[in-house]
């Protein structure tokens, strides 16, 4: 289009030149010359792409194979005479388009042109009711492409597909490419009918077989791809849709999923997907059912409960959750606040939080417990399923979603063995996990349908994390920890078939307001009312020896002895002090920012296409967040430690206007960082650390992290925990709408065995389902290789599909992206 234009320019200024002399025009294939302005323009129509061979398309006829060619119309690129007096007429139409020129004057479309943008419709064919304006359902006659596919307004026509429509069939593939391809057909998802739509054969989408010139089949040129205009593109004799390497989605993947077992309230308007054969039953006088899965060691409820009048959030009624909890069991520990998300209704939730209980008690009573405290009822219900009493030193989970819905809430909750649920062998953890994860509930006249997604594997999921990490004297146990767990997190990265690297960053923020690798936006914030508080300890402007950390620089790494290295060099107790600081969520930004732009080249930077994980480690506040909030200090002789969020005083909106410059940073579409915190959680007890982070909590819930309690005796779960969501933030097998999960298949085809292998769900060594951002992943030693595909047929919640004009109308803690109209 820009070559178009400045042809067109340039033909314009020489109409005006008083140069007489006669020359020769040739115009390239598709444009045809103007007899007026002696310039060479766009044709009238662009090729057909069902035309028989030597049938150019302008011709004014029908072939056999052939859409009827527009009407002729002799004034269709042919400027009209018109004199100034007349240009806006309203009784004259000098270029006989259909439209008066007074008409066209209100349009906006040109009175002397009969086809203002040049698309191959006259301006009177675009406004269809001949009103002066563009309305809904007609095309843009000062647009040659309306709806911007790459494809006319006329081509568009011609080829029947929908000129206000990017992507007709809804193949995947816009209908540019298609109809630019000379032979796919943009209204049809399977142009060669081999049972694989265009948009997996065509995976890049560029309506090309590959870099294959003229479509001429070679493995060499096809980059991976098969042919969507050939059912057989090898010539083997074997279709595509039999082929290991084109694997695609066929109409029996989807005709043998069973639904789950759907447990329904209509007066509590929730609908539960629940795994088939699993005992349930109604509670009696409750919006409520129960179920136990004594197989695999886990027992729950569903229910929809009144939402504390105070409870304006998710986070608030999650709160509420953990405090009724600890009311019926002292003991309780929040294990992990959950992640905060937007369900497919459209509903915010906190889901999979985890509260840790004493051991020697019975999965069912617990339930029956905690639901009783938390609807204020008797509950006893009579569902089939014996457990047994846990050791006292195997704890009791508790681990709950919560969907905010106004004047209600649904609840989700099940409880569950530790020993059961962390046993990436055992089916417990994800079942647990699918059943809190935020996509198993829906309202209860929600139906089902059929969907299917398949990938070809090209690279291994890549994901770059930055442990931001409190330096201070408080701080020597939990960075022992961290230090300890290092080997064992790399373990669980490789096992997830991840391209990792790790940095590590102290909350030093030394320097930062004068720092111009860091992005404006982000030096403001430490700003003239907050310099002077940063530490300055150690030498500038980093440490001696080329060492890895130091005031937020990133150095990413995937050897692990510099991964624990590095953490030594924060640990107080080797080095007394030299990088402290507590900026322990707001250095991670500036962490990003000094890593930016992205390089794959660059160790200090963070690779093109990697997910980006902040970790922040801490047992206190954030000291940029503690100065502006104006929190006290905790300490002093039998001054109890510090939570702001129980002082009456407690100022959550104001939070908020601290916090958000930071989340609105970290979700940045070219950042999408997510943050995950280990730190003392508001509103839950703890002995052991200074103050809760309640700004550190805020932006880890609001960029869709998950926090660890610190107060823990051991945290090396948590950190599991963290490391199996950052595998999920990574994976790229991101499903198309919401799932249940209990329908899942997925299936592989190995291009290094030619066979299709139906792929076991295990966090061990198969399958999983991350529920917060939509995606499968892959665990274990023999994960798809780069070529495989793999295809993952499930029922999903009819509707769950969210339509986008751009990457901000998808849920942003999510990692969701707007591709062709769909948050994917």
């Amino acid at each position: 289009m820009k070559k178009i234009s400045l042809v067109v320019l340039f033909g314009l200024l020489a109409g005006c030149s008083d140069d007489t002399r006669e020359t020769t025009t040739t115009c390239d294939t598709g444009e045809v010359l103007n007899p007026i302005s002696g310039v060479c323009e766009p044709g009238r129509v662009g090729p057909n792409p069902n035309n028989n061979a030597g049938d150019d398309g302008l011709d004014g006829g029908t072939d056999a194979n052939e859409e009827p060619d527009l009407p002729p119309n002799p004034f269709l690129d042919m400027a009209a005479d018109v004199g100034t007096e007349d240009r806006c007429s309203a009784a004259l139409d000098s270029d006989q388009d259909g439209l008066t020129n007074g008409c066209e004057c209100s349009l906006g479309t040109d009175p002397a042109r009969p086809d203002t943008d040049r698309d191959g419709l006259l301006d009177g064919q675009e406004d269809k009711n001949s009103n002066c304006r563009l309305d809904p359902g007609e095309t843009d006659a000062r647009s040659a492409d309306t709806d911007g596919d790459g494809a006319s307004d006329g081509d568009e026509i011609r080829a029947g597909s929908d000129p206000l429509n990017i992507d007709s069939d809804d193949d995947g593939i816009l209908d540019g490419p298609e109809i630019a391809s000379g032979c796919m057909d943009p209204t049809k998802e399977d142009t060669d009918g081999d049972g694989l739509p265009d948009g997996i054969e065509d995976f890049n989408e560029d309506g090309m077989l590959g870099t294959c010139v003229n479509r001429v089949f070679a493995p060499a040129c096809s980059d991976g791809e098969s042919d969507p205009c050939k059912s057989d593109t090898d010539g083997d004799g074997t279709p595509d849709s039999d082929e290991v390497q084109y694997l695609g989605c066929r109409p029996e993947d989807t005709a043998n999923l069973v639904d789950p077992q759907l447990l329904v309230n209509n007066a509590g308007d929730y609908k539960l997907a629940l795994v088939l054969g699993v005992p349930s039953a109604p509670i009696t006088g409750l919006n409520a059912h129960g179920f136990n899965d004594a197989t695999s060691g886990y027992a729950g409820f569903v229910a929809s409960l009144a939402t504390p009048a105070a409870a304006t959030t998710p986070e608030l009624v999650s709160n509420n959750v953990v405090t009724q909890v600890r009311a019926v069991f002292p003991g309780a520990v929040l294990r992990s606040s959950g992640r905060r998300t937007t369900t497919h209704d459209g509903f915010q939730a906190v889901v999979n939080g985890v509260i840790q209980l004493s051991g020697g008690l019975k999965a069912d009573t617990v339930r029956n417990q905690i639901l009783a405290r938390l609807s204020n009822a008797a509950v006893n219900p009579t569902i089939a399923g014996a457990f047994t009493t846990t050791p006292g030193n195997d704890p009791i989970l508790a681990v709950y979603q919560v969907v905010r819905r106004g004047a209600t809430y649904v609840i989700t909750l099940t409880t569950v063995a530790d020993s059961a649920y962390s046993n990436p062998a055992s089916n417990a953890g994800f079942r647990v996990d699918d059943l809190t994860g935020g996509t198993s509930v829906a309202k209860a006249s929600e139906t089902l349908e059929d969907e299917c997604v398949s990938y070809r594997v090209d690279t291994r999921a890549k994901v770059d994390f930055i442990w931001v990490l409190d330096g201070s004297g408080s701080m020597g146990e939990e960075i022992a920890a961290v230090r300890n767990f290092a080997t064992q997190f790399t373990q669980i990265l490789q096992a997830s078939n991840l391209d990792w690297r790790i940095a590590v960053a102290s909350g030093s923020c030394r320097g930062i307001e004068t720092d111009l690798a860091i992005d404006p936006s982000l030096r403001t914030q430490f700003g003239s009312g907050f310099t002077g508080t940063c530490p300055s300890f150690g030498p500038a402007p980093y440490l001696p020896n080329g060492k890895l950390c130091d005031t937020g620089q990133a150095n990413f790494t995937t050897d692990v002895a510099k991964f624990t290295a590095c953490i030594s060099e924060l640990d107080p107790s080797q080095n007394g002090f030299r990088i402290a600081g507590e900026h322990t969520v707001t250095m991670g930004a500036a962490a990003i920012s000094r890593a930016t732009p992205r390089s794959d080249t660059d160790n200090t930077k963070i690779r093109t296409d990697a997910a980006v994980v902040v970790i922040s480690v801490t047992d206190e506040f954030d000291d940029h967040i503690q100065a502006k909030m104006g929190w006290r200090d905790a300490g002093g002789a039998g001054e109890p430690p510090n939570d702001p969020t129980l002082d009456p005083g407690f100022d959550s909106a104001k939070l908020d206007m601290v916090t958000q410059p930071f989340i609105d940073y970290f979700l940045r579409p070219e950042i999408g960082a997510t943050v995950f915190g280990i730190f003392w959680v508001p509103g839950t007890p703890c002995t052991i650390a200074s103050e809760a982070s309640a700004g550190i909590d805020r932006i880890v819930q609001r960029t869709g992290g998950t926090s660890g309690s610190i107060c823990q005796a051991d945290i090396s779960t948590t950190l599991q925990q963290i490391a199996t969501a950052s595998a999920g933030i990574a994976s790229g097998l991101r499903l198309r709408g919401v799932p249940v999960a209990p329908s899942l298949k997925v299936k592989v085809g190995q291009v290094s065995t030619a066979m299709i292998i139906d792929w076991t769900r295990n966090r061990a060594n198969g399958w999983d389902y991350d529920s917060i951002v939509n995606r499968v992943t892959f665990k274990g030693p023999n994960p798809p290789q780069t070529g495989d595909r793999v295809v993952i047929p499930y029922r999903r919640w009819a509707g769950s599909v969210r339509q986008c004009t751009v990457d901000s109308d998808c849920p942003r803690e999510q990692k969701y992206q707007c591709v062709s109209g769909v948050c994917l």
